[in-house]
């Protein structure tokens, strides 16, 4: 099975969030009267009307914010991550096209306040709005946001996602390729994924990752080195077309390898016996405790371990293998699966046997942890 992506990554979705962010964003750029009719104040300033200024080169209101934002001067506080956020500027664009009369809406800081109305008013002379044919004057609300270099954007915030070399059919071939089955998969019969969330810088290097969703230890380990080990990335683009970093998702999928050609199928748990004639055994290790002193041989005790006691069954299969371990009293989480996955790793038995026949059978086996 091919290893599963997060569809966040493949640009899937992101046109449709795009639009939903850039409604809400353009939203205040254009203000209408109570009734929605078409209307002129007092002084002949206009809120709605037929045509809409535009740059002399279109692209309509998107293009408009772009052009605002980019001749955004960073105060010294965003550029050093101390302010963030947007203000609203509200501004007259007269039947010339050229903007006056700006003034704030709603603030974020004086200098930021300051450094949206300069913006506001370096931009280009616009084509003029129009009413039944003629030029006139339109007030318009400008957001203008104010990010720091190193802010993360979210993938629905950016104008185009960051995207793999080779887009999604390269992300699997990458993942495909260079994906390492570790043994505690094949070992606990594990299934599953793991979800990390990381950076891509603006650079399409990839900066902080973190598991958000584990599937073991080993798993969580060889998901993070498959992002880690990324190619460089083509970067996302935020608002005004610059590369920005975005945060990203991918979830990777662990499954066991198919067992040698040959293997049996285990047998289905209705057949398995709890007491036989003949119960399993470890061949050259006789006695009561000879399972449970093999078992405890096998652990490998995780960094966070807990002492206590506790019990886990498996069955023993017909042909002597190991199979369904299964914690029946919890020492700890990680402690746990240490165990489960030493029973994993038990050599073959001499299997169970009744009336003769080798037959599957669960064991139940105490263990007791004690690091001092």
């Amino acid at each position: 099975m091919a290893p599963r992506i997060n569809p966040l990554l493949t640009g899937n979705e992101w046109p449709r969030k795009m639009l939903r962010y850039y409604f809400l964003l353009l939203s205040a750029l254009i203000s209408r009267s109570a009734t929605g009719q078409y209307f002129a104040d007092t002084a002949q300033v206009y809120t709605y009307v037929e045509q809409m200024p535009a740059l002399p080169s279109g692209g309509g209101n998107l293009a408009l914010v772009k052009a605002i934002q980019q001749r955004v001067r960073l105060p010294a506080e965003v550029r050093e991550g101390r302010v963030e956020g947007r203000v609203f500027v509200r501004v007259i664009i007269g039947a010339s096209g050229v903007a006056r009369q700006a003034a704030v809406l709603q603030s974020l800081s004086p200098a930021c306040d300051a450094a949206a109305l300069a913006a506001v008013q370096r931009m280009p002379r616009l084509v003029p709005a129009r009413y039944n044919g003629q030029p006139v004057a339109v007030l318009l609300t400008v957001p203008v946001m104010f990010l720091s270099p190193n802010h993360v954007f979210a993938l629905a915030e950016v104008g185009q996602p960051p995207q793999f070399p080779g887009g999604r059919a390269g992300l699997e071939q990458y993942l495909q390729k260079n994906l390492v089955t570790p043994a505690e998969v094949k070992e606990r019969d594990l299934q599953g994924e793991v979800t990390i969330r990381f950076v891509l810088k603006a650079d399409g290097r990839v900066g902080a990752c973190e598991v958000i969703n584990s599937l073991c230890t080993s798993c969580d380990e060889e998901a993070l080195r498959l992002v880690r080990n990324f190619p460089r990335w083509q970067p996302g683009l935020g608002y005004d077309d610059q590369p920005v970093a975005v945060a990203q998702t991918l979830k990777v999928w662990f499954q066991p390898p198919p067992p040698p050609a040959g293997t049996p199928e285990p047998v289905p748990e209705q057949q398995v016996y709890a007491q036989v004639e003949q119960m399993p055994a470890l061949s050259g290790r006789p006695g009561p405790g000879a399972v449970q002193a093999a078992l405890q041989e096998l652990i490998r005790y995780p960094e966070q371990t807990t002492n206590g006691e506790g019990e886990v069954s498996f069955v023993v299969e017909p042909d002597g293998r190991v199979t369904r371990p299964l914690m029946l009293k919890s020492i700890g989480h990680a402690t746990d699966q240490a165990v489960l996955a030493a029973a994993l790793r038990l050599p073959r038995f001499e299997p169970g046997r009744q009336h003769g026949q080798p037959v599957a059978v669960r064991l139940v086996v105490p263990v007791l942890v004690e690091i001092r």
